[in-house]
């Protein structure tokens, strides 16, 4: 798959209440969070755009399209939905910024997959994760459909489309127990420091 067929889009938009400070930006074994999902999607994608809404220019020194929600305070579907306006490629790999441990092979996974359906999820130990997930471009308009209609639910969404779910179990040559591991509060981000 050509790369240019491919954005990903990093979803650093999110109010980090349980955090208090900027997630994106707050520092894990020396590096901002940020900077790992950019790590795990730069090799497998043509272009990437950042989710943000608060210390916009801080994202911007990265060097990439940094885009804030046209729909505030309604979840990750508000940056996915202007993140997808404004990408050119027919699939968008989505990552939230606070999630160190993923692999850029679970995206290659995926990928396998993402000719056949319109979203393309993983699931890990029975629960679906949608902040680590394909979107192909024409789901847009149900996206749109959702958010206009006040239904801000992934999952709800998922269902009204072509999209299939994959499990990600431990026979996976990249399989590890840490890779949906997400980072919320002051003490997982002390705690977990170290295992990256």
């Amino acid at each position: 798959m050509n790369k240019n067929d491919i954005t990903g889009i990093i979803l650093s938009g999110g109010k980090s209440s349980r955090l208090g400070e900027e997630k994106g930006l707050a520092s894990f074994n020396g590096k901002p969070l940020i900077s790992y999902a950019i790590n795990v999607l730069q090799p497998i994608c043509g272009k990437l755009i950042i989710s943000a809404n608060n210390q916009i220019e801080e994202y911007k020194k990265y060097g990439y399209d940094v885009v804030q929600d046209e729909v505030k305070g309604i979840g990750p579907m508000g940056g996915i939905l202007t993140c997808l306006k404004k990408s050119e490629s027919r699939f968008n790999l989505i990552l939230s910024c606070d999630t160190p441990f993923m692999s850029s092979a679970v995206f290659e996974y995926l990928l396998d997959f993402a000719d056949y359906y319109q979203i393309v999820v993983p699931v890990h130990d029975g629960f679906i994760e949608p902040l680590c997930s394909i979107f192909a471009t024409n789901v847009l308009w149900e996206l749109q459909h959702s958010v206009e209609s006040g239904n801000y639910k992934m999952h709800d969404f998922f269902k009204k489309t072509d999209f299939k779910a994959i499990d990600i179990i431990p026979e996976l040559p990249f399989y590890s127990d840490d890779l949906f591991v997400n980072i919320n509060t002051p003490k997982e981000l002390k705690g977990l420091s170290g295992n990256g």
